[in-house]
């Protein structure tokens, strides 16, 4: 359903205490996510196990995530958005405990526990949004949560190595983790309580849902935002070896700058979205985002590849912020949670298939033809959106 205009006198205010509390518990969540991403293939080594355990325990972790979202999606609709988000961040703190058991045997089962947690807090997490957001300020409200769930991606990485090496070891880093998650777990109960009165419509419409696993109404911003998230695997898993090649060092620069030019620029461009329309502002990222790909390419130093670091995060961010909004836009008001999970398959899809392609690429081609192929992907999504022009919803 297209709800291009909002009733008269309708509630415009964005920051309001259900979105704000959104927000902080959506940020607790990925800095439970964050904390263990970089920690767990040390922590396999280190019960005896190989680079491929680590990669297969990585694997138990994303394979749950990814198979049940429709499925939490239709359990979204049905009971309570925000306490789907309550119960993923139930999950994350039982599975980052599972850690702490020193087998390699609980590693996976933390994982998969994780994996069904990190369905539950971001489907939770985007349907609630989508119920949160006025209508005018969608691509804003966007940007702004997006850029609570990115910035966690910029600190707690790093933070849970140097909680490794110098206070208290694995133990310390998994309780740490876990205490993440658990501080989420009041805010979205709150947020479940709020959302309780519309329990039992939400009920009554369950049965005569949109039909199938998918929601074939946001199929459009899921495929835009595909033709984004596909192609950044090639920088942020492949620019190392890339900057290798080229003798370039201190290449860790580029990841500090994309990452606080994402954070700053995402409700600032989802703004601008609301202003200017989905169509040219999800151009306008696409335009970005080739332009950086085309600046790495090039690259023969570490200025352009910085340079196009700006450019990729300013054009992934407009392209993310928008294409959320659109999917609000194109969601059925009463099956969200199912549009949601639709919606946000992309982004595991992207990063996992972004980085088989990415991997290919440079097998086939090298590091540079790897680049050329981030831009082929990124017009394949000028492509689509010119197809689907017409039929973007007019904002008001």
């Amino acid at each position: 359903m297209n709800e291009g205009t909002s009733p008269a006198g309708a509630k415009t205010s964005l920051f309001t205490r259900p979105f704000i509390l959104l927000c902080v518990a959506m940020f607790l969540g990925y800095a439970n996510q964050w904390v263990l991403t970089p920690v767990i293939p040390l922590y396999v080594d280190d019960l005896g196990g190989s680079a491929f355990l680590a990669g297969l325990a990585l694997l138990a972790f994303s394979v749950p995530s990814f198979t049940v979202r429709p499925f939490v999606g239709q359990i979204a609709d049905r009971w309570n958005a925000a306490g789907v988000l309550a119960v993923g961040l139930v999950l994350l703190t039982v599975g980052s405990l599972l850690f702490l058991v020193p087998l390699l045997v609980m590693v996976f089962a933390g994982g998969i526990v994780r994996g069904l947690g990190w369905a539950g807090l971001n489907i939770g997490g985007y349907t609630t949004l989508a119920m949160a957001a006025p209508v005018q300020r969608r691509g804003e409200a966007a940007g702004y949560y997006t850029s609570a769930t990115a910035s966690a991606s910029i600190i707690f990485p790093a933070l849970g190595l140097w909680l490794i090496d110098g206070r208290g070891g694995f133990s310390f880093v998994f309780l740490f983790s876990a205490t993440f998650a658990f501080l989420g777990l009041p805010i979205a109960l709150s947020l479940a309580r709020a959302r309780a009165d519309a329990r039992a419509a939400a009920q009554t419409v369950a049965e005569t849902g949109p039909g199938g696993l998918l929601d074939r109404g946001v199929l459009l911003a899921t495929g835009l935002n595909l033709c984004s998230t596909l192609a950044m695997p090639s920088v942020m898993a492949f620019l190392p070896l890339y900057a290798r090649s080229l003798g370039i060092e201190n290449i860790g620069l580029f990841y500090v700058l994309a990452g606080l030019t994402s954070i700053i620029a995402r409700p600032v461009l989802g703004k601008k979205s609301d202003a200017m329309g989905r169509g040219p502002a999800i151009g306008l990222g696409l335009g970005a985002q080739g332009i950086g790909f085309l600046f790495i390419t090039l690259a023969s130093g570490l200025p352009l590849i910085l340079a196009g670091g700006v450019f990729v995060a300013l054009g992934s961010s407009m392209i993310g912020s928008t294409t959320t909004a659109l999917a609000m836009d194109l969601a059925n008001t009463r099956f969200r949670g199912q549009a949601m999970a639709t919606f946000s398959v992309s982004f595991q899809i992207g990063a996992g298939v972004g980085a088989i392609i990415a991997g290919a690429l440079a097998d086939l081609a090298g590091l540079r033809g790897m680049y050329v192929g981030s831009i082929a992907i990124t017009l394949a999504g000028f492509g689509l959106l010119a197809l689907a022009w017409k039929s973007l919803p007019r904002i008001v």
